[in-house]
């Protein structure tokens, strides 16, 4: 570490190596935003903003106490002094270790985050904020840049008008260029216990944190479409629970499965999961189904075969507690997605189906894939029973029809085997 940068107000720490942080998404030109070493300036915190939760009325102090500690536990084994809940924002207090770096990386996986940002924090005294707000304008070589203002404490005895005015006439001092129509800004937040200075924000997932919504078991398996279903799942708040139907005589080799110990993992990354753990998986036998349902020379085997995936799926929600079941379902993607043939396959299933791909393409879906890191996993090779061939696959059907198949095919009894030989991981 640097020797510290003392002013009149609180110390703005030093510089560190760790303490840098790459904004933007133009890989033409990626800014890198870091104190420079002349000034020795140090982010002390980070400022993390919540969007729709905010708006949550009397529930909201359920949804913030659930972010927060989905933020605790995506950040487990970093290095940090303490996490704040401080009224409409959550400060990340910052160590002299701390990598800036691998903590924004974790941020940008936490769902209920609308945006955060590194930031540097002075006392409530107008010409240290105007003060550092300038040093950080021309620590970071962004050319102009413009001011934004917010107080959360209107006791002060300025205003946000006055913070501009005065942050114009010191960057004529100083060389910097104040343009309000700027593409960079420099965001100042007066708030009760400090003021918080920091440069372009960060975007984040938005949505509802993870658990705050509830448990679903997801149908994983292993193809594009399921991990993409998971992940909008958990983007409205859903703790997933996996349900992985394999080919296997021995749960062991599914289990092992690089394929979906890859997926799983990826996906445990935006489930708020403390470092180093992962979802429940529940690894379901499909040779069971194939046996019985061969029996029947039928070409709704992959209704049957769905009809099947829904019933087990109830049956493990009933363990788990999870009030829905989510699926990848794509309206008329496949002959089992056509409209008749959803509607038969859930026929008589009571627990809610979620079904968030309903209204993509399929070059939507494999899109997101990529953008989450699922894409190239689904395309490893996979003994996948979900699968299943159908020569020429009935595109409609019949409820009733598809009741009186389900039971000349004994396929109760099929369930009932199948749950005996579930393994969990």
């Amino acid at each position: 570490m640097k020797k510290i940068y003392k002013t009149n107000a609180t110390p703005l720490y030093s510089y560190s190596n760790q303490h840098r942080l790459v904004f933007g998404m133009n890989k033409k030109k990626r800014v890198t935003a870091r104190a420079a070493k002349a000034e020795k300036l140090r982010y002390a915190a980070v400022v993390i903003h919540y969007g729709e939760i905010g708006v949550k009325g009397k529930n909201r102090g359920r949804f913030v106490s659930r972010l927060y500690r989905n933020i605790e536990a995506s950040i487990s084994g970093e290095k940090y002094e303490s996490l704040e809940n401080s009224y409409d924002r959550i400060i990340l207090h910052l160590a002299e270790d701390s990598d800036l770096e691998s903590i924004a990386n974790r941020l940008k996986h936490v769902f209920g985050i609308a945006w955060f940002a590194p930031a540097l924090m002075v006392k409530n005294d107008r010409k240290e904020i105007i003060k550092t707000a300038i040093q950080l304008s021309k620590a970071s070589n962004l050319g102009a840049v413009k001011v934004v203002p917010h107080r959360s404490d209107k006791s002060l005895g300025f205003t946000s008008h006055e913070l501009v005015r005065d942050f114009i006439e010191a960057a004529k001092r100083a060389g910097v260029v104040a343009d309000k129509d700027a593409p960079h800004s420099i965001l100042i937040n007066v708030s009760r216990n400090g003021t918080f200075i920091n440069l372009d924000k960060i975007k984040g997932l938005g949505g509802l944190p993870v658990g705050s919504s509830g448990k679903a078991v997801v149908l994983m398996s292993g193809g594009i479409d399921s991990p993409v279903a998971a992940y909008f799942a958990m983007k409205r708040g859903l703790e997933p629970v996996f349900l992985h139907v394999h080919a296997f005589s021995d749960p062991n080799e599914a289990i092992a499965s690089e394929k979906i110990k890859g997926l799983v993992s990826v996906l445990a990354e935006y489930a708020a999961i403390p470092k180093g753990g992962r979802p429940r998986v529940y690894y379901v036998p499909g040779h069971i189904f194939l046996s019985y349902a061969s029996q029947e020379r039928t070409r709704y085997e992959l209704v049957l075969f769905k009809k099947f995936l829904y019933r087990i799926a109830e049956k493990i929600a009933r363990i788990e507690g999870a009030g829905a079941i989510v699926t990848g379902d794509s309206l008329g993607q496949v002959a089992s997605q056509t409209l008749t043939n959803l509607a038969s396959s859930s026929n008589g299933i009571k627990t809610l189906l979620l079904r968030p791909l309903i209204g993509f393409d399929k070059n939507e879906i494999v899109e997101f894939a990529k953008k989450i890191g699922t894409y190239e996993l689904s395309l490893m090779p996979y003994r996948d029973v979900c699968s299943i061939s159908s020569r020429n696959p009935k595109t409609s059907s019949d409820p009733k029809v598809i009741d009186q198949i389900y039971k000349r095919a004994i396929l109760k009894k099929a369930e009932s085997e199948t749950m005996r030989r579930v393994a969990i991981a």
